[in-house]
């Protein structure tokens, strides 16, 4: 079975604005995690990028494309910085801008000057699931990290589904490496990339609601704190 990848384009914009919605309806109850609102903004960043990109015809200039991957981009580098935030609450606002402006700046500046040199679109491709690929394993390694530290079960969950969208992005490398050494029929990696895109959605609800548990299981625990604190 082939899945259709403009309405998974379409299902991807649904699901990641539901996802941002739960972020901020998580973040209403627990002020204190305030990675879940930039976890919100990082996933709006993302739905808009995916719309653009389903709105893609043979005619759609060069700069819709520069600008749909570059959302994508700067949604997957929001992500990072946003569980370095729950990490740690040293970061300030400005500074996770300022690390995402520049992220989706180099990568911007990567893929135009590519366009520009005549690169084939499957290169620019490529690019982009390196860097999103890596910003995903990069937030993967971010949750596992910080679970060393405050032992939050539930950390398992978002680490394990952002290494999942790590992996698509993978296939979706070599996918293309195979395309264009010919040994792959262009419609072969359509379709088997379609249910990396499936995966790579579904991964990013998990990975939200992985992240709201955190926030739950961490309010719980200081909680317990403070209720020992009383008691004592």
């Amino acid at each position: 079975m082939t899945l259709h990848l403009p309405t998974l384009d379409i299902v991807a914009v649904f699901t990641t604005l539901v996802a941002a919605g739960v972020s901020l309806l998580a973040w209403y109850r627990h002020r204190d995690a305030v990675a879940l609102r930039s976890w919100a903004a990082a996933l709006v960043l993302g739905s808009v990028g995916a719309l653009l990109f389903s709105l893609r015809e043979p005619s759609t200039s060069a700069a819709v494309f520069v600008a749909a991957d570059g959302l994508c981009v700067a949604s997957f580098a929001t992500m990072w910085v946003s569980m370095r935030r729950f990490n740690s609450s040293i970061a300030s606002p400005l500074r996770m801008a300022i690390v995402v402006a520049a992220i989706t700046g180099a990568f911007v500046l990567l893929v135009t000057l590519s366009w520009q040199m005549g690169a084939a679109l499957r290169a620019q491709s490529l690019v982009f699931s390196l860097f999103v690929g890596g910003l995903a394993l990069a937030t993967a390694w971010e949750t596992w990290r910080g679970g060393r530290e405050d032992g939050l079960q539930s950390r398992r969950i978002a680490a394990v589904a952002l290494a999942g969208i790590a992996a698509a992005r993978l296939v979706r490398v070599a996918l293309l490496a195979l395309d264009w050494f010919d040994i792959v029929e262009p419609q072969t990696a359509d379709m088997v990339w379609g249910y990396g895109m499936y995966v790579s959605t579904v991964c990013v609800l998990v990975v939200t609601f992985g992240l709201v548990l955190m926030a739950n299981e961490r309010s719980e625990r200081q909680l317990a704190r403070q209720l020992d604190g009383r008691h004592a």
